[in-house]
């Protein structure tokens, strides 16, 4: 009789871990479902990863691109402004001549510069921008 009950608990103890290993082939098997799903959502990521780098990429290049444009654009408008400067100065030059010259004044007061000769405001002007 106490083999039978030796035998018995050893059923019944048999019968326990095959239910154990029948739990633990579940749970590993929807693991190995989810490292599957874990596999997709690696791959998603570095698909993203990669569209990212080349957008920053893109970014890059346009921005220094427009950056060149942009210094371009400034150091021609810095030109124009040196330009409209000389050209207002050379104006009001022209109308101080003009304005001495309808004036009647003593023939010593008058300016002795040749017609068409550089005002040392221009000549100055003319040297900043070369």
């Amino acid at each position: 009789m106490a083999a039978f009950l030796f035998e018995a608990l050893i059923g019944v103890l048999l019968v326990g871990a095959a239910v154990m290993c029948w739990r633990v082939d579940r749970r590993l098997k929807a693991l190995r479902d989810g490292q599957d799903g874990l596999k997709e959502t690696v791959s998603a990521l570095n698909d993203a990863v990669d569209r990212a780098r080349a957008g920053l990429a893109a970014l890059d290049r346009a921005s220094k691109e427009t950056g060149e444009v942009l210094e371009q654009r400034t150091h021609e408008a810095r030109a124009l402004a040196d330009e409209l400067r000389l050209l207002t100065s050379a104006g009001e030059t022209r109308l101080d001549r003009f304005d001495r010259a309808r004036r009647p004044q003593a023939a010593s007061e008058l300016p002795r510069e040749r017609e068409g000769a550089q005002h040392p405001r221009e000549r100055e002007h003319l040297k900043t921008l070369r």
